[in-house]
């Protein structure tokens, strides 16, 4: 099969399977069970939805079985408010559908020029890495490895934000309330593969991180999709305690591949302090350590 035709393959049988994990979430209503009192079906049934939705059964269905058909605009539309999708799920429905706008092959770059790594390495008291468009760390400056553990030494691979996430203890222990932020990195980064789903590396890369992570392994196919906004997060740190900080996200402009994640110390309590401290205890463990 020929590169374009297996990516288009590929789109349809996720956008099918997407379309039918938000069906099967919907609840019935009233009339809905009247009519099937002994159903089993969970959420609405295919022929509810192409109802609600004003298209055919059988086209419908063969949209969800990731046949190689087409979706008008408004056709699509139509789906999405009967499933009742928020805007970043519209917007991933119509990626795969292949009605948003056409993108180019992802770039994976894998270094950053040397003016952004003195841009990293000015902040201080910031923590921040920039990672590529399969979330590969491929920058960080001290306060990151101060607060994140020292990934710089591990497997390339291992640098991956979603493959530390789930898959590295020390993630794990220095994250407070480690679920919801791996539940908000998993969806986030579902929402950023709409352009990826085509490729061997998706499939592996699922394929391994389900073997290490039985959370990954569960929530992965509930397909739950978030745009990448930022927020408040926490984190550990055996020296100093415990960090409030505000991510903010950036997508660096010569390169809509790379993406410049930061991690701010709220400045309300003491953890712009606690920065300072583990930042310089890290830098003074790491000149000890040369000087041996």
């Amino acid at each position: 099969m020929a590169p374009k035709a297996a990516a288009h393959t590929e789109r349809q049988k996720e956008l099918g399977q997407f379309l039918r994990s938000r069906r099967e979430r919907l609840k019935p209503d009233t009339a809905q069970l009247s009519r099937h009192p002994r159903r089993r079906t969970p959420g609405w049934r295919r022929e509810e939805l192409a109802e609600e939705a004003g298209v055919g059964v059988t086209w419908y269905t063969w949209l969800e079985q990731g046949r190689d058909i087409r979706a008008s605009p408004e056709a699509m539309r139509r789906i999405c408010r009967a499933l009742h999708l928020d805007k970043e799920e519209t917007r991933y429905a119509f990626g795969l559908a292949g009605l948003g706008l056409v993108q180019e092959p992802m770039t994976i770059t894998k270094s950053v020029p040397r003016a952004l790594q003195r841009v990293l390495d000015n902040m201080d008291y910031i923590a921040a890495y920039v990672h590529n468009a399969r979330w590969d760390r491929i920058a960080w400056n001290d306060a990151a490895l101060a607060l994140m553990g020292d990934f710089k030494n591990g497997p390339p691979e291992h640098r991956n934000t979603v493959w530390r996430t789930f898959a590295n203890p020390e993630v794990r222990a220095y994250t407070v309330n480690w679920r919801k932020v791996a539940r908000i990195v998993i969806a986030e980064f579902h929402a950023s593969m709409s352009q990826e789903f085509e490729h061997p590396w998706l499939a592996e890369f699922v394929a391994r991180l389900s073997r290490e992570s039985p959370e990954f392994r569960e929530w992965w196919p509930e397909r739950e999709v978030m745009s990448r906004k930022g927020g408040k997060t926490s984190l550990r740190n055996p020296e100093v305690g415990v960090l409030h900080l505000e991510r903010s996200i950036f997508q660096v402009p010569y390169d809509p591949g790379l993406s410049l994640v930061m991690f701010t110390p709220v400045p309300k309590d003491e953890s712009p302090e606690r920065m300072r401290k583990a930042v310089d205890a890290f830098r003074s463990r790491r000149k000890n350590s040369r000087a041996q």
